[in-house]
């Protein structure tokens, strides 16, 4: 299915989906970044500081004992030395003498030998079945001495900044990018208001201006800036419509002048007797090619009334199959007499609301090309069918039809697709002009799609409007 013509696109409500492509929620997502990495260099300095102070001091505590204990001089020494300094109320130390064959003699049980004598080492297993850090010093009589302290406290320690870590690293992450999303709606919304006027002024509307603001930001300076460009554009069209419609207009009356004088040659004596003469050939051709310029300045004088009537105040209610059998009926006789058939179905109560003397304008103009482009004996089908509270009127015939490429071009002003010049039939390329203004001023829809005829492509107008019931209550 073909691009519609003409419609007027809403403004969409904005979507999560549609935020990550904003400039706010982007440098949100910067800025978490680097807000996350700050948090997580901060929590790992204190992390790495605070247990490596606390390792520090534990091994000064372990280290000042195990010497005291080493310097003894025997063995009784050593023994009232380890009475002196155990604390057995703390629960975290631990103080065992072992003799050169590794027996222990005395302290605490729980560490076994071998031990790296002179430097810090850890178990996991201390005397309590808890992780130790430990040193073990040579004493008199070839004995050692085995000093350790629990290091769980400083373990627990470590999981807990790990944990207050990722939880509070995890939590800035989430307050920045619900952040980034709160700040990127109010932008999105400014967006979709600036993209529904401007959808507004494409179809036609260029009286509209974009709110501006008094804040002067950004969004401000785009608004500024279209409504210049808007104010350039109505101003440069405004002057070629002035102009389009003065020609029109102006010459208009004295080509219709000429063409009764040309009328009043033909009907003199001399030209009058022989009808197949030159003069009279001439003249015939030159009354011809006048109305070929005089129906295309009435044509281009109806549009400008559309453009500027803005009729939707005498919209009512009418039944489009009515009309649609009235415009069968008109060019049923024009149909017959070039060997077509003209077909016309479609239910019976439906109701669409606007114009009813437009309407029937526009599907004869359809009509009219269906006629002039189809090959004798062909067929021409007017349906109207409803279908999800819409009402189409469709006109399917068996012409050449027109290319994707040049749909768009052919609802301008003076433009006529590649296979309506190549038949060189007569047109002025304001037919589906005019169609299209009285659907744009309708508000509905304008497809143009290949009918699927064989062996020509055919052309299926189809004109797509709300029911009534649907436009009145404004669900379209």
């Amino acid at each position: 299915m073909s691009e519609p013509a003409h419609a007027a696109a809403p403004a969409r409500v904005p979507r999560l989906t549609d935020l990550r492509h904003t400039t706010a929620f982007r440098l949100s997502v910067g800025l978490t970044g680097v807000f996350a990495l700050a948090i997580f260099a901060v929590l790992w300095l204190i992390y790495s500081q605070t247990t490596a102070e606390m390792m520090s001091r534990t091994d000064e505590t372990i280290a000042s004992k195990a010497r005291i204990l080493a310097a003894s001089t025997s063995t009784v020494a050593l023994t009232q030395a380890v009475r002196a300094l155990h604390d057995p109320t703390s629960n975290l130390e631990g103080i065992a003498v072992f003799d050169a064959g590794g027996k222990r003699l005395l302290g605490d049980p729980g560490l076994a030998p071998p031990f790296p004598l002179g430097r810090m080492f850890e178990r996991l297993n201390g005397p309590r079945g808890a992780p130790v850090r430990a040193l073990a010093l040579p004493a008199a009589e070839r004995l050692t001495v085995v000093v350790s302290r629990d290091i769980r406290p400083i373990l627990d320690l470590r999981a807990r900044i790990l944990a207050i870590m990722l939880v509070s690293g995890a939590g800035a992450v989430a307050v920045a990018l619900g952040a980034g999303i709160l700040l990127s709606l109010w932008p999105m919304r400014r967006i979709r208001r600036l993209e529904a006027t401007a959808v507004r002024i494409a179809m036609g509307e260029l009286d509209l201006r974009v709110a501006i603001g008094r804040r002067g930001d950004e969004f401000d300076m785009i608004a500024s800036i279209i409504n210049t460009m808007v104010d350039e554009i109505e101003r440069l069209l405004r002057q070629v419509k002035g102009a389009t419609d003065a020609i029109a207009h102006d010459l208009r009356t004295p080509l219709s002048h000429v063409r009764t004088r040309l009328e009043r040659i033909a009907l003199l004596p001399a030209i009058a007797r022989d009808r197949d003469g030159n003069a009279a050939v001439l003249l015939a051709g030159a009354r011809n090619e006048l109305d070929v310029v005089l129906a295309r300045f009435r044509a281009l004088l109806r549009m400008s009334e559309l453009e500027a009537s803005h009729r939707q105040s005498q919209f009512a209610v009418f039944d489009p199959v009515n009309m649609v059998r009235e415009v069968s009926e008109l060019y049923e006789p024009l149909a017959e007499e070039r060997g077509i058939t003209l077909d016309c179905s479609g239910p019976a109560a439906l109701g669409i609301l606007g114009d009813e003397r437009l309407l029937f304008e526009a599907v004869s103009n359809l009509v009219e090309n269906a006629i002039k482009f189809s090959p004798p004996g062909g067929r021409i089908a007017l349906d109207v069918t409803q279908a999800d509270g819409d009402i189409t009127i469709a006109v399917a015939d068996q012409g050449p039809g027109i290319s994707h490429a040049e749909r768009a071009q052919v609802l301008g002003r003076f433009q006529r697709g590649s296979a309506a010049v190549d038949s060189g039939g007569p047109g002025s390329g304001l037919g589906l002009s005019l169609v299209a203004v009285i659907v744009a001023l309708h508000g509905y829809v304008l497809h143009l799609d290949p009918a699927g005829g064989w062996p020509r492509p055919g052309l299926l107008a189809r004109i797509v409007a709300p029911c009534a019931s649907t436009a009145r209550s404004g669900g379209r």
